[in-house]
């Protein structure tokens, strides 16, 4: 279905009697290796703490990003193989769902969920064996 111009319609905004609060996403794993990239944390500080788990001897590294931070998780681990000749980089995409809540603004509106999805991406950074 197109609209007017032969673009695809647009999602309609949430009505002005509703705030619209987004929910943190959900975290499929959590860890000491385990790095979730966003878009405030700037790259160099990732990097570090990468860095600082493999000279403490990790060999595997598993780097989730979301939306906007792909581009910034696949820097992330370039970067890091870059770094730390040897190590390897696999990644699987998968789209995870996220809830947003719309808090009534007037009297007369209901509390209120808006599901939608959003691309991401894990990367896992690891050392392979070598035998």
């Amino acid at each position: 279905m197109e609209g007017p111009s032969g673009a695809p319609p647009r999602k309609p905004k949430p009505h002005t009697d509703h705030i619209l609060r987004k929910r943190q996403s959900q975290k499929p794993q959590l860890g000491k290796t385990v790095i979730y990239v966003n878009t405030k944390t700037p790259i160099k500080a990732f990097l570090e703490r990468c860095s600082k788990l493999i000279s403490e001897g990790e060999k595997e590294i598993t780097i989730y990003c979301l939306g906007a931070a792909i581009q910034r998780g696949t820097l992330l681990a370039l970067k890091l193989c870059e770094e730390h000749v040897g190590f390897q980089i696999h990644t699987n995409t998968f789209t995870t769902e996220l809830i947003d809540d719309l808090e009534p603004a007037t009297d007369d509106a209901d509390y209120a969920l808006q599901r939608r999805f959003n691309s991401a991406l894990k990367i896992t950074v690891s050392k392979p064996d070598l035998l």
